[in-house]
């Protein structure tokens, strides 16, 4: 097998997009480590030294997935990105709602961030899957992997307030880390695609 082989420019924007998502995660968990772990005591120059190169590194990255998954395809029909991009608002807003309702949750960004971050990949699988890079056995192991770190994410956000000292520091780095891990694989299986 031969890395990156026969990469086109849609391939490289797309591994690049994940790239900044996957840098945007390690900067996420340097972040929560350093300021949550219990008994931890960061200054606000650490916490502005890394939110705002992950605000940037995740801004950049659905960008490059933007322009990735708008470059025509032409093997296979894949699923439209605005239908993803459609689906995950409505989920958005059932699950806040659930959350809110149900489970008298705070609402804070991080559920909007992981259901942004499942439709960005779920819109790469689909533009790889059309343009031929992926076979169907990729697209489902990959699909597997981005519904399981989001589910577990949105249990981790409905537990967290509940949690305190070790436990909700805990509770917090397991999304991050979940993600983190499937953009990896993500990676392994792009570049020997």
């Amino acid at each position: 097998m031969i890395v990156f082989r026969n990469f086109t420019a849609k391939d490289w924007l797309l591994f690049s997009g994940n790239a900044g998502m996957f840098l945007t995660s390690l900067l996420y968990i340097t972040w929560w480590v350093l300021v949550f772990r219990p008994g931890a005591a960061a200054s606000r120059f650490i916490t502005t030294v890394l939110l705002i190169p992950a605000f940037i590194t995740g801004i950049a990255a659905i960008v490059l997935f933007v322009i990735g998954v708008q470059i025509p395809a032409g093997v296979r029909r894949g699923i439209p990105s605005g239908i993803i991009f459609i689906a995950a608002l409505l989920l958005y807003g059932i699950l806040l709602i659930v959350s809110i309702y149900v489970f008298h949750r705070p609402v804070t960004s991080e559920l909007f961030i992981m259901i942004l971050w499942a439709a960005g990949e779920l819109c790469a699988i689909s533009a790889l899957y059309a343009s031929g890079r992926f076979a169907m056995s990729e697209v489902f192991a990959l699909l597997f992997l981005i519904l399981s770190a989001t589910a577990a994410g949105f249990i981790c956000y409905l537990q967290y307030y509940k949690l305190s000292g070790t436990a909700s520091f805990v509770d917090g780095l397991i999304p991050l880390v979940s993600d983190a891990a499937v953009i990896v694989v993500f990676f392994v299986l792009h570049a020997f695609s």
